[in-house]
């Protein structure tokens, strides 16, 4: 009896260790994701500056919401990176179209100063260089990932020097050398990061969590 309730316990204990942040996304755990720091608490946009108007940006239950047509345009770091491991959660509505961006500049387009990892349920679908997973008209997918709306996706995003790999859902779509795409041959090393509002109308949605850097 002794043993078996030590083991209730210990299951117990991991059981609320691991829902200690009730609906609100954990910062990740050093020992998990060595090297890795939170850029998102699930309660604030304390490391983002809004880009646009502020009513196109929420918090709410741990994840930072966008709806459309509310002209949110993009959340930016606060600092600069220039090679690094990003990881992110999001997930867009049926009919949606966002994105994450890169060693984008402060001023001017991000996707013409930096590079749109693009975030997409738009109908009929884009084709695979305009789809989820691709360097937004520059990078084609391959293979392309699932773009089921309503379910949240994971993003690995990493840039060593010219270097850019996107993963989806653990698979790598994108693997790109800067010198060998004239489009982003001679775009900086060294920007912020962004996330997109729902840049499509009213009624769409997309939705961050768990964002995550490690410098390299």
């Amino acid at each position: 009896m002794r043993v078996s309730r030590f083991i209730l316990a210990g299951v117990l204990g991991l059981v609320v260790a691991g829902c200690a942040c009730g609906r609100k996304a954990c910062a990740p755990r050093d020992e998990f994701e060595p090297g890795f720091v939170s850029l998102f608490n699930g309660e604030t946009l304390d490391n983002w500056v809004v880009m646009g108007k502020a009513a196109g940006w929420k918090v709410r239950d741990g994840v930072i919401h966008s709806g459309g047509g509310r002209g949110g345009e993009w959340l930016r770091s606060v600092k600069q990176y220039g090679d690094f491991i990003l990881r992110l959660e999001w997930k867009v509505s049926r009919g949606g179209n966002s994105g994450v961006f890169i060693r984008c500049k402060e001023t001017g387009s991000p996707w013409d100063t930096g590079h749109e990892i693009q975030i997409s349920n738009e109908q009929p679908p884009r084709d695979d260089l305009h789809c989820t997973g691709s360097l937004y008209g520059s990078v084609a997918v391959n293979p392309r990932p699932d773009e089921t709306p309503n379910r949240w996706r994971q993003y690995e995003i990493t840039c060593r020097g010219k270097r850019i790999t996107v993963k989806v859902d653990g698979v790598t779509c994108v693997d790109a050398e800067m010198d060998k795409v004239p489009a982003i041959a001679d775009k900086p090393l060294r920007g912020y990061l962004g996330v997109q509002d729902s840049h499509t109308g009213i009624g769409k949605f997309v939705e961050y969590r768990n964002i995550r850097i490690k410098e390299l």
